[in-house]
């Protein structure tokens, strides 16, 4: 999914200083969690802002869209392509001191908030097929160098998956390092070479590009993204999907984190005596240099 052609809230912000009462209540409606539009018909945002249909009508012509649908088409594009602002629900005040029913509340959403992370772990790691898993960590075990990519939030989840690969084999890297372009370890990539892309939404401009160019010096490409990438598989050996979205704002990262651990631990297995013999060896060090209490 890419990023909406129009800023709903930017068109906002741009035009409310020429906006009308009517309009004005319409505006603090939807900016109060844009999100909502993307489910909220017209005559059901006009009940709320206590105006009439003429008025959001007008309203968002002055904004610049055609008419209420393509608005309504900004919000949801926005959603899906992962925009906090618009994946927030919208909040209410909060007492000084929390009630009993507040109480209640409370562990409800604990409640929820733990079964869904369950859910979309669950989910992320029933589509991966047993096979599937098998070719991609023969793969990981065996490559001649193994590289993890990502950016802003994906640069963390790569950087995790690096330390859990460097504590059992060699030639583990994290692509680009501090410091270093993308150009410069794109120059030492090859055949037998393997690069993990994490890129999960909202991914950076310049992503596909380096795929491509990653693609094109023979070396294997493992991408994992969300339900909402589009061009990027097309250019990757093996592509993971792992669901993200949920009610509470940002993304969930727990299926992602799953698939990435899981992908170590059978690496590990496949990697044998070497493996094992690799990790003895990093724990000595550890132990000789007293890097850990």
């Amino acid at each position: 999914m890419r990023k909406p052609e129009k800023s709903l809230v930017d068109s906002i912000h741009r035009t409310y200083p020429d906006l009308s009462t009517r309009e004005r209540a319409v505006a603090d409606l939807v900016l109060e969690a844009p999100g909502d539009l993307s489910a909220c018909s017209a005559s059901e945002l006009a009940e709320l802002a206590g105006v009439s249909n003429s008025t959001v009508t007008r309203f968002v012509q002055r904004l610049g869209f055609e008419n209420y649908e393509e608005a309504r088409r900004s919000a949801r594009d926005a959603r899906e392509w992962g925009s906090p602002l618009f994946l927030a629900i919208k909040a209410t005040p909060k007492p000084d001191r929390p009630s009993p029913e507040k109480v209640a509340g409370h562990r409800e959403l604990l409640a929820t908030f733990a079964e869904i992370e369950a859910g979309l772990l669950t989910e992320t790691l029933a589509k991966l097929s047993p096979d599937r898993l098998d070719e991609i960590t023969d793969a990981l075990a065996s490559a001649s160098r193994l590289y993890f990519m990502g950016f802003r939030n994906s640069y963390y989840l790569a950087g995790y998956a690096r330390w859990q690969f460097i504590q059992c084999r060699p030639h583990t890297h994290l692509f680009p390092g501090p410091g270093e372009t993308v150009a410069e370890r794109l120059a030492e990539l090859g055949k037998g070479d393997l690069v993990v892309i994490v890129g999960m939404r909202r991914v950076v401009g310049k992503l596909r590009h380096y795929l491509e160019a990653i693609a094109d010096t023979e070396a294997d490409v493992l991408l994992l993204t969300d339900p909402s990438a589009r061009h990027l598989p097309a250019r990757a050996r093996w592509t993971i999907t792992c669901p993200v979205e949920n009610p509470y704002v940002f993304d969930s990262y727990a299926g992602v984190l799953a698939v990435l651990r899981l992908l170590a631990f059978e690496t590990f297995q496949k990697l044998g005596k070497p493996g094992r013999a690799y990790l003895q060896r990093v724990e000595c060090h550890h132990e000789r240099l007293g890097e850990f209490e």
